[in-house]
């Protein structure tokens, strides 16, 4: 291992704009899919994960080589569990086209991304003139997870402080049926307000390599707890607090919590517990999520803490922190991440009231600090 073969690699991801370009055509069901696709990533991570150049010049060279290759075995993953992977040149002849509901029209103007479950597009409604986001759901199965999200948003929109809070949260505009008239199929659509200028902290983590700085990680850290405690006093568990679930808006300096496709209601009287993961994010699922135990907000606290650690470069699966965090934000954050959810904070308002004394003694008083997102 040494150079030469780092620089075989980094070539060749540097080329790639798509998982197909390096885990190739991948035959079978989609575990089988999986299984093929491990394999690349594991015979690539054996000669570029940074682990195996601790203490030499190729360190920092290996862990931007291994974060985008990490990058694209998620999104092969995802490709694979949605039935989109090898379909990539489908999305790239969009055409527009129009919508008509019994609230209006909406004329979708063109694809945005793909999420977990989801085909994301933006376009615009006749009623307001303005854009907006609508979520189709790539497999009709998942129709009932779109359905949980309406239940659930239509649920916060009543809840108490939603005008007050309601920028924290994905903002509800309409919900309908749609049926594709080729097909035949029927996908239950998400209507959500939608503004420019947001990034999930997945994006965040790809433009901050080596980890943001941790009065960035502090603000976005504080926006996350007050969108969680307004989720939770409502009594809702999101239940998939991820990179790709999170956005920040730099210039408002604002977070938002979205997908709630996987949230719960009052789980401790409704027995409702996490019924779907997000599968490249399997890692990232505390323990009692598999076993279907009652959702806590502790576990929506363990999983935005885990986000924390993601931005500031250090592990967060091993629970490991950058040398040059404070031992006592590492300590505040450890105990968010505790392996049971009865050893973990649960009220993200007390946990929001800690932190601010916390940082306020190892930096005085709040001020703000801009942060700005590279130019692509």
């Amino acid at each position: 291992m040494g150079s030469i073969e780092l620089d075989h690699i980094r070539a060749s991801l540097d080329n790639a704009h798509a998982p197909e370009e390096v885990f190739g055509i991948l035959m079978g069901t989609r575990a089988e899919q999986i299984d093929a696709a491990r394999k690349v990533f594991r015979q690539i991570a054996k000669t570029a994960h940074p682990d195996l150049y601790q203490g030499t010049e190729d360190f920092d060279r290996a862990n931007v080589i291994f974060k985008k290759l990490a990058h694209l075995w998620e999104l092969a993953q995802t490709r694979i569990e949605n039935g989109t992977y090898g379909t990539t040149k489908e999305i790239n002849t969009f055409t527009p086209f129009s919508i008509h509901t019994s609230h209006g029209e909406y004329t979708i103007e063109n694809f945005l991304t793909q999420g977990d479950l989801c085909n994301l597009y933006l376009g615009i409604s006749s009623t307001t003139s303005k854009h907006c986001l609508l979520k189709f759901p790539i497999k009709p199965e998942d129709n009932d997870l779109a359905l949980n999200e309406t239940r659930i948003l239509a649920h916060l929109k009543k809840g108490n402080e939603y005008e007050k809070l309601r920028h924290f949260v994905s903002q509800l505009i309409d919900t309908f049926s749609y049926q594709e008239r080729a097909s035949g199929i029927i996908r239950h659509v998400n209507v959500l307000s939608y503004s420019e200028g947001w990034y999930s902290l997945k994006e965040v983590h790809k433009a901050y390599l080596q980890g943001i700085d941790a009065h960035d990680m502090a603000w976005i850290w504080r926006r996350l707890l007050v969108a969680l405690g307004f989720a939770h006093a409502n009594h809702i568990i999101h239940g998939a607090v991820l990179p790709s679930h999170v956005l920040i808006s730099p210039d408002q300096h604002g977070v938002m919590l979205i997908d709630w496709s996987y949230a719960v209601m009052q789980p401790a009287t409704t027995g409702e517990y996490i019924r779907a993961i997000s599968s490249p994010y399997r890692e990232w699922y505390p323990e009692e999520v598999f076993a279907k135990e009652e959702p806590t907000p502790g576990l929506d606290i363990s999983m935005a803490a885990m986000c924390m650690v993601y931005l500031l470069n250090g592990n967060p699966h091993k629970r490991t922190f950058p040398a040059t965090l404070p031992w006592q934000l590492q300590n505040y954050l450890k105990g968010c991440m505790l392996p049971r959810p009865q050893q973990r904070p649960q009220d993200a308002s007390v946990l929001l009231d800690n932190f601010d004394v916390l940082i306020e003694r190892l930096w005085g008083p709040r001020k703000f600090h801009q942060f700005v997102m590279p130019q692509p």
